[in-house]
């Protein structure tokens, strides 16, 4: 457990880790806001805008984070201390992916949560435009939320690590979730059918970033950090065919609900491939001189 939470706190420490999750937290907030493309639905373009940002912004962190966090204990020679006590390599493996798993979570539960705020807010928008008969707008009170998400962290992260020595980018990390949780509580206790509709699809992106970070610490135990990535693009590329099964986005559309049955099989569909890529990690790890 240790080893898991120190890889997760490793991760969202990370200054990439940061940097994506702002332009994620950009792409889900602000693309709603210009509203020259509605496409008939005024929730469309909230809804593909935070579901986009799961899924490549959360594959760029799930494939980067993990390659990282074992790169950086195999190339200066600390993964030896761990295993010099009562830990196996199989045991290491697994927590350090677990670790990556964890922050990867986090990550995409922040995009999540703003998702849903900004949704709901395009949401009501466009139930005052349809009473009004006014051009759908984004609900004022909903975008500066989104907007504060990704701004307060920030200032408040500065003034913590100015003032108290917390560390800047996982103290954003903690803020960006805290206040995404709030928001997303008041617009729950307001309404939350988009919650529901969104959590289920959220959870098929989840599924197949499973896969690519699986195969991304198999990678990083056996391969530099550049090939690793490779590596795992080529993972990435041979998934494309299955990405339609798990990006479904426009089931969403007209009030439409993926249903959780369909979520469990998908990621029995999943599994063989996360068990295969975590097989063969723990045997590239157990094959490897340690020094």
């Amino acid at each position: 457990l240790s080893i898991a939470g120190a890889t997760a706190l490793e991760v969202l420490s990370e200054p990439l880790s940061l940097l994506v999750l702002l332009a994620a937290l950009v792409l889900t907030v602000l693309a709603p806001a210009f509203h020259y493309h509605q496409f008939g639905e005024a929730t469309r373009m909230a809804r593909d805008a935070g579901l986009s940002s799961v899924l490549t912004c959360g594959a760029v962190v799930a494939v980067f984070g993990t390659i990282r966090a074992f790169r950086r204990e195999i190339e200066s020679g600390t993964m030896a201390m761990p295993l010099a006590h009562p830990v196996s390599r199989t045991e290491f493996f697994l927590a350090k992916t677990g670790g990556a798993c964890a922050a990867y979570l986090v990550f995409t539960s922040i995009v999540f949560l703003a998702s849903f705020v900004i949704v709901d807010g395009a949401a009501i928008g466009g139930a005052l435009a349809a009473k009004s008969g006014d051009v759908a707008r984004l609900h004022g009170p909903n975008f500066a939320e989104g907007v504060g998400v990704i701004v307060l962290p920030l200032v408040l992260a500065a003034a913590l690590n100015r003032f108290a020595h917390c560390r800047f980018v996982l103290t954003s990390f903690v803020l960006a979730f805290a206040l995404a949780l709030v928001f997303a509580v008041l617009s729950a206790v307001r309404d939350a059918t988009w919650i529901l509709r969104l959590l289920p699809v959220t959870a098929l992106i989840v599924c197949l970033s499973a896969i690519l970070l699986a195969a991304a610490a198999a990678f990083a135990v056996r391969l530099k950090a550049n090939a690793a990535a490779s590596a795992a693009g080529i993972v990435l590329l041979l998934l494309l065919p299955a990405v339609g099964n798990y990006y479904m986005a426009d089931a969403l559309a007209k009030g439409g609900f993926v249903p959780w049955a369909y979520v469990g099989f998908a990621a029995l569909a999943a599994l063989p491939a996360v068990l295969l890529f975590l097989f063969l990690g723990i045997h590239f790890i157990n094959g490897r001189d340690i020094s």
